[in-house]
């Protein structure tokens, strides 16, 4: 009975302010709009499996350090292996690999050009998780 009566006032709290709501919702844009000398840098950050052998680790790093020569779409390119926050503690991942693109839709030829799709191919076996933020900045 509390369950039904939770999902009414939910309801009918939904219904009361749906009004509210759908008129700013046309606001909320799809794509960021950039400002026309920003860039975008994406941060890459890998766990490597705990069986994954220091070769692999090191295919894993020459092969992605070699993308930024065979994709255009990539303007700069850093990678380094993760220093913990406690620095004692292992950390939540190995490494991070640091690119920067000119806009969205270079991230976006990024993903698909097959020298990425490549590398993923070669390299996923030895990932327990990846993490990619992406940012704006002005240079």
């Amino acid at each position: 009975m509390k369950r039904l009566a939770l999902i009414g006032v939910s309801l009918l709290l939904f219904i009361w302010y749906a009004p509210v709501f759908a008129s700013t919702w046309h606001h909320i844009p799809t794509s960021v709009q950039l400002p026309p000398d920003s860039l975008i840098q994406r941060i890459i950050c890998f766990k490597f499996k705990a069986n994954t052998s220091p070769k692999a680790i090191e295919q894993h790093m020459r092969e992605f350090a070699q993308l930024k020569d065979s994709i255009p779409h990539i303007l700069t390119y850093r990678a380094g292996f993760t220093v913990p926050a406690e620095l004692s503690a292992k950390g939540d991942y190995d490494v991070m690999h640091y690119c920067t693109y000119r806009n969205e839709e270079a991230v976006k030829q990024y993903a698909v050009h097959p020298a990425h799709q490549r590398f993923i191919g070669r390299n996923r076996a030895s990932w327990e998780k990846v993490l990619v933020i992406n940012s704006t900045f002005r240079p």
